[in-house]
């Protein structure tokens, strides 16, 4: 990678975090966090956000050992679908991105993304993950992230291999993305950014079982009690990554946390 392409690539990734950001902030203002000091008495679901990426790297073996090393009730993978239909555990549409493979996912295919690594772990596809999951001494709640539609059916049927339909939610940006997973009897989530008003209504209209939104200081535990009393299970997920935002998280009464420490939300549950 040459010098030029590493400022460019970090350049993009931090105005990427700092679009989330602003768009929160600029809602809702930088207000006190909650910290009344109570975890409610209905105990939160604890996702590792990528597997466990602020544990190893995301969307890896490693990740997922991560995750299921430190006790979480679930991980939460990024899937995207590769040129010749492989399921390919991933964030980013460009490989380049975030790994030292080269080009869009989407027109590449496994044998040439095959060996490619991210933070020094190899990528992997969605089957990989599952056996992990499949064979844990426990059982581990799957939530897949879909990142584009058009191949809802065909994880669908991956998971269904290994046996973990029963612990599957479906997830999406896209309410197109999870209609199949719908039709099929699967739980599904709609992912938003900043927890407003219309994410909620958003997210039952799509028919959705849970919504899921970033954390805004002051602003969750609405979104949280609107949701709730929307019928739909409330879950935040990415901004809550120090132990102050995980505690606030947990305090607002969200039902699922998905976080990139599962080990910090993990400890203040059981400090509590």
């Amino acid at each position: 990678m040459t010098p030029r392409f590493s400022r460019l690539r970090s350049r993009r990734r931090f105005l990427a975090g700092l679009g989330a950001g602003v768009t929160a902030v600029s809602a809702w203002g930088l207000s006190p966090l909650i910290t009344s000091g109570e975890v409610p008495r209905d105990r939160p679901r604890i996702v590792g956000h990528r597997g466990a990426e602020g544990l190893a790297p995301p969307n890896t073996r490693a990740g997922v050992r991560r995750a299921l090393e430190v006790g979480v009730d679930g991980v939460e993978l990024d899937i995207r679908e590769t040129a010749d239909g492989e399921l390919l555990l991933f964030h980013d549409p460009v490989l380049d991105w975030d790994s030292s493979g080269t080009g869009w996912v989407q027109n590449t295919d496994w044998d040439d993304i095959r060996g490619s690594e991210i933070d020094g772990e190899p990528l992997i596809r969605l089957s990989e993950a599952l056996e992990l999951i499949a064979d844990a001494d426990r059982e581990l709640s799957l939530y897949a992230e879909l990142k584009e539609g058009g191949y809802t059916d065909q994880v669908l049927e991956t998971v269904a291999d290994y046996g973990l339909l029963d612990r599957l939610t479906v997830i999406s940006f896209s309410a197109e993305a999870i209609k199949p997973a719908q039709e099929a009897g699967i739980p599904t989530g709609l992912v938003g950014s900043a927890p407003t008003p219309w994410l909620t209504d958003d997210a039952a209209a799509a028919g959705a079982d849970i919504a899921f939104a970033h954390y805004a200081p002051h602003a969750l535990p609405r979104f949280v009690r609107d949701t709730q009393e929307e019928g739909l299970t409330a879950g935040v997920w990415k901004l809550i990554d120090t132990e102050q935002t995980i505690r606030d998280a947990i305090e607002a009464g969200a039902d699922i946390v998905v976080t990139n420490y599962p080990d910090k939300a993990l400890e203040i549950l059981e400090n509590h």
